[in-house]
């Protein structure tokens, strides 16, 4: 990514500036969605639960099943467009797509799990099949590092008996089937501060 585009991105994000230039996609919870060339630029709410989606997709950047991210602050995030539709818009609420890509699905919520996350909030809408026919989670907010989940879980078993008794285990992995896919990095130079009046690229 050239520094001018970032650069471009992040008066926008602060400041409202060359806003003819972003193209609006959606809305979530946790932020507002434009689209600028082949990339995403996700504009978290103040109000937001989740601020640390660049983190995660950094953390997930071996896993080709996220998309890659290329910059990211405690305001906005910078990450590559995938091309496609989601399941929802093809499939509606129905879980037809998701039974048929359920190795693939299954395959990138181990590899989160490899990356220290849990994969909590996959739904048709976040979910998506590109062009290429490959599979893509393009939100990740939801998604909890496994150390809170551990300290969730304690807090529960100390003050939530109710909570024991409906709690279902849903780890379930195929290790010997399955087969890691990752991304390479061309670059063993990425470091990231992420501080809102800086921004971080990692982009080569």
């Amino acid at each position: 990514m050239k520094q001018s585009l970032l650069q471009e991105i992040h008066d926008f994000t602060l400041f409202g500036e060359h806003t003819d230039h972003f193209e609006y996609l959606a809305s979530g919870k946790d932020g507002d969605v434009y689209t600028r060339d082949n990339y995403v630029i996700k504009v978290f709410k103040e109000d937001g639960k989740s601020r640390d989606d660049g983190m995660k997709l950094h953390l997930l950047k071996r896993s080709i099943y996220y998309p890659k991210v290329h910059a990211f602050t405690n305001d906005f995030m910078v990450s590559e467009r995938v091309f496609g539709e989601t399941f929802y818009q093809l499939d509606g609420h129905s879980k037809n797509l998701r039974k048929q890509y359920e190795t693939e699905i299954n395959q990138a919520i181990f590899d989160a799990q490899n990356a220290g996350l849990n994969a909590f909030d996959l739904h048709n809408h976040n979910l998506m099949l590109s062009n290429d026919g490959e599979v893509r989670i393009v939100d990740v907010g939801r998604f909890s590092l496994e150390e809170e989940t551990l300290q969730l879980g304690f807090f529960k078993s100390l003050f939530g008996s109710s909570h024991r008794r409906h709690r279902k285990h849903k780890r379930r992995h195929d290790h010997s089937s399955s087969r890691h896919h990752y991304r390479h990095s061309s670059s063993s130079r990425r470091h990231h501060r992420r501080h809102s009046s800086s921004y971080s690229s990692y982009s080569s």
